[in-house]
């Protein structure tokens, strides 16, 4: 091989990996978690709402240029739960009377609310439930498993919260 050909292959690396994005930009690819907010969306206040609802609206707020907001008089929307529940149930047993199956439910009420905490709409409410074998074989991948699916509800329950959020948004400007 020789020098300049040694020299070019930077640059094509280059060419290729700037067309690479380029497509990927194009075709409206979004990091997952990331959601487009509108302007009164860009700053939230969570009020009441547990530690994990708390950090995956933080996570989720930071992956799409908004920001969860420490206090009341910076937000552009408050969001304040009323109830957050996480129930775990028994679905069925098996033959040595061992739960084989379990339910997970996430209820989740809140109000919107706006800078001034007038109320945007009615209580808002979320149920969210998932239901998974449980291995008595595996414990410590069970435990992993409900762990992830915990995390799954959460995230669900704030993309509903954001879409609920912006429709209530969209309606007040007509």
């Amino acid at each position: 091989m020789s020098i300049e050909n040694l020299k070019v292959m930077p640059q094509i690396k280059k060419t290729v990996l700037l067309t690479l994005l380029l497509f990927v930009s194009a075709c409206g690819y979004q990091l997952r978690g990331s959601i487009d907010l509108p302007e009164g969306l860009k700053s939230i206040y969570l009020q009441n709402a547990s530690a994990q609802l708390q950090k995956t609206m933080k996570k989720t707020l930071k992956s799409s240029g908004g920001q969860l907001v420490d206090k009341v008089e910076q937000a552009g929307l408050i969001v304040q739960v009323i109830k957050e529940k996480m129930d775990r149930r028994v679905l069925s047993l098996s033959s040595t009377g061992r739960a084989s199956e379990y339910e997970i439910i996430y209820q989740l009420e809140f109000n919107l609310l706006d800078a001034e905490r007038k109320a945007l709409s009615k209580t808002q409410k979320i149920e969210i439930t998932k239901d998974y074998f449980n291995n008595q074989e595996e414990v410590l991948g069970k435990d992993n498993e409900e762990r992830v699916i915990r995390d799954e509800m959460y995230r669900r329950a704030v993309q509903s919260i954001v879409n609920r959020s912006r429709v209530v948004l969209e309606n007040l400007e007509r």
